[in-house]
């Protein structure tokens, strides 16, 4: 990936579990991250694509797909 890809990346899930980019860093490697995010993506889609593209609430999201 790249820096301004990373940055990116950081910053969605900073605010996708609601704690600070340092948090993030210090708890986890870039590439367990790539792999949380790639996961919540890829589930998220799925399940929208079973509930007809319904939008679902952040929590249920997070509690029900996040990796870490």
């Amino acid at each position: 990936m790249m820096i301004t890809e990373d940055n990116e990346l950081l910053d969605y899930l900073s605010k996708f579990y609601g704690i600070s980019i340092d948090e993030l860093t210090q708890k986890y490697t870039m590439s367990q991250l790539e792999d949380a995010y790639n996961e919540i993506e890829h589930k998220t889609k799925y399940q929208k694509h079973l509930d007809n593209k319904k939008e679902f609430p952040t929590e249920y999201v997070i509690k029900e797909f996040s990796p870490l």
